[in-house]
């Protein structure tokens, strides 16, 4: 399980599929996602997203895209983790 602290005192928890399931039953359907199949993106603006985007893969991340500057002004890594959450770290290019 992982939590994000959000603004106005709201927490983001992820929780690996195998987890979920496990907590809450069989009631709930399976959450695995298919092969290929993204379940969402979690787009983090981050102080250094290269160090983020390089943890993410030593745990087991695939790369989708290294550290780029986009044209909404971040730079943005992505990548693809074990779950099928696409993971966004990014850093207005102000910051950069």
């Amino acid at each position: 399980m992982t939590e994000f602290d959000l603004v106005g005192s709201a927490v983001l928890g992820i929780m690996p599929a195998a987890g979920i399931r496990k907590l809450l039953g069989e009631e709930l359907p399976d959450p695995s996602p298919r092969q290929g199949e993204s379940r969402a993106e979690i787009y983090l603006v981050v102080d250094d997203p290269l160090s983020y985007h390089r943890r993410a893969i030593e745990a087991g991340a695939r790369e989708i895209s290294d550290l780029e500057e986009r044209s909404w002004g971040h730079r943005v890594a992505y990548s693809i983790d074990v779950d099928g959450y696409v993971l966004a770290f990014a850093a207005p290019l102000e910051q950069s």
